[in-house]
């Protein structure tokens, strides 16, 4: 049976295989929105590896380290820079393998014990509410429900494509 560690570490592994799967063949329209609206891939796949501020892996390598008690976390932001804008799919792939691969090493080498030992103030200044978050709710949250949630928007992108 897995253990807690495990299971997130399986779930980052498939978070990385579906974002560099639902971006293959889209190098050419990574700014192309369905309504001026909506999200861009580009605006989606920097907004879920870089939400929190600094992305989960690096929240997750602070707290293990005792290096941070809190963070704010603002809701919708791009997290687009003026260098992203101009990445091409070779960069913006090696930006979630980077991610990925950073947050799959620092839950590597923690315990399951740190999963709900380890916990953190969360200032979510878009809609003024504090919270005490543990790393593994951090962890269920973000990799569960948020990148899932734009892993979805992604496919709808792709489709609309008919890539």
């Amino acid at each position: 049976m897995a253990t807690g560690r495990q299971e997130h570490i399986d779930t980052v592994k498939g978070i990385k295989k579906d974002l560099l799967a639902v971006l293959d063949g889209m190098d050419y329209c990574l700014d192309w929105k369905q309504d001026p609206s909506e999200w861009s891939a580009r605006e989606l796949v920097y907004h879920a590896i870089d939400t929190p501020p600094g992305g989960v892996h690096g929240l997750v390598k602070a707290m293990l380290s005792g290096e941070i008690t809190e963070y704010d976390l603002w809701s919708d932001l791009t997290n687009l820079t003026p260098e992203r804008l101009a990445y091409d799919i070779s960069q913006i792939t090696a930006d979630i393998e980077a991610c990925t691969d950073d947050l799959i090493k620092s839950l590597s080498g923690m315990s399951d014990a740190d999963l709900e030992g380890k916990s953190v103030m969360m200032h979510q200044k878009t809609r003024l509410v504090d919270e005490e978050r543990s790393i593994d709710m951090i962890l269920t949250r973000t990799l569960n429900g948020h990148i899932q949630e734009h892993l979805v928007q992604l496919r709808v992108l792709r489709e609309a494509l008919a890539i």
